[in-house]
């Protein structure tokens, strides 16, 4: 008797077989990663190197009262811009246009008494020559006529000390600038015993900026023999205002003491700027740039440069394709890239994108041809 076999059974040694039969899976490893890669850009840049500073007037005057009397009137108004000669104050004339008067009579009456003590020595010579006159006359008459002299020469002082006197009740500006706020009013005695404070007038252009410079930054000054004052070693300077503005004009270094500050270590300069729009008031933060050149910098993008325990680094592309980190030493920044002054060559191909899918050792294709600027 034959044996049956189940349908059922054949179908799955059919499956069976058929699985069997069938070709195996094989691992496909993953493409390799894509970067973008530049090669760093090699030129001449001007760095600045910033100091900070305040900003004061090249000139700054108190204007006082120079003869006592009471304050007439005040010609200007508090923080005006004034030209010099302008007039600021007038203090009551009247006491002194009277001593002017006076001072000036009695220089003519010292001069009529002067010719008439030169008359008499005249006439007391001619009479000594026929002895009608003793020697001793003309000796007395040559004394008067001394003493006429002399007296001629102090009432005249006294005439010019009663102009200038005169002149001191009307207070002109020495120069131009702009003045503070007038201190006393209208009615006010002035002068009393003292030189009275009445404003204050600075000159606003040009300005000057004070900084201190650090003895590690002043060598490259001395090399270029800026204390020597060779105009063609001082560079032009620029101004950084608060808001991190740059101010439009350059200045130029005017002054350096001669000596370092042994408490600070520092070295107190002086930079002048013409403030030919009155752009600038004196008072204000500004930082001093000092710039700096270097041929043949090396730069790269500051956000492909980054840092582990032993420094900063850059990841590279070899010509394998494999990625290598090159630790680098890092100089100034200019705009966005960064001066890289030890670590990498113009012809490195760094990686400036893609540097969260690259790792040290690994291959991984190029996005783009490298390029050079």
């Amino acid at each position: 008797m034959k044996r049956r076999i189940p349908v059922a059974g054949l179908a799955v040694a059919a499956l069976v077989l058929s699985f069997g039969c069938a070709k195996k899976n094989q691992f496909q490893p993953p493409p390799p990663p894509e970067v973008t890669v530049q090669h760093p850009v090699h030129k001449d840049v001007t760095v600045f190197k910033g100091f900070p500073g305040r900003l004061a007037p090249s000139e700054s005057i108190e204007i006082r009262a120079r003869v006592k009397g009471y304050l007439k009137s005040v010609n200007f108004k508090d923080g005006q811009r004034v030209k010099k000669g302008d007039l600021l104050f007038t203090i009551e004339p009247e006491e002194y246009k009277a001593a002017l008067m006076t001072a000036e009579a009695k220089l003519e009456q010292a001069r009529a008494n002067l010719k008439l003590a030169e008359a008499t020595l005249q006439r007391n010579k001619d009479a000594y020559k026929t002895k009608a006159v003793s020697e001793l006359d003309v000796l007395s008459a040559e004394a008067k006529e001394q003493e006429a002299k002399a007296h001629v020469k102090a009432m005249q002082a006294a005439l010019d000390d009663a102009k200038r006197n005169l002149s001191y009740t009307e207070i002109h500006a020495p120069m131009d600038g702009r003045v503070f706020a007038h201190k006393l009013s209208v009615g006010n005695l002035v002068g009393d015993g003292s030189s009275t404070l009445l404003t204050t007038l600075v000159m606003e252009a040009p300005l000057d900026v004070y900084f201190n410079i650090d003895e590690r930054s002043m060598i490259p000054f001395l090399e270029r023999g800026i204390r020597r004052k060779d105009e063609r070693a001082t560079p032009p300077l620029k101004l950084e205002l608060a808001d991190k503005t740059i101010y439009g004009e350059e200045g130029k270094l005017d002054y350096i003491d001669p000596e370092i500050d042994p408490d600070t270590g520092t070295l107190r300069a002086r930079a002048v700027f013409q403030n030919k729009d009155l752009e600038l008031m004196p008072g204000m933060y500004g930082k001093i740039l000092v710039p700096r050149k270097i041929p043949g910098a090396i730069l790269v993008p500051e956000t492909c440069i980054q840092r582990d325990m032993v420094g900063a680094y850059v990841l590279v592309v070899d010509k394998q394709n494999k990625v290598e980190s090159r630790h680098v030493k890092r100089g100034d920044q200019v705009g966005t890239q960064r001066i890289i002054t030890k670590g990498i060559s113009p012809t490195d191909r760094v990686i400036v994108d893609g540097l969260q899918r690259a790792r040290p050792g690994i291959v991984v294709r190029l996005s783009a041809a490298p390029t050079g600027k």
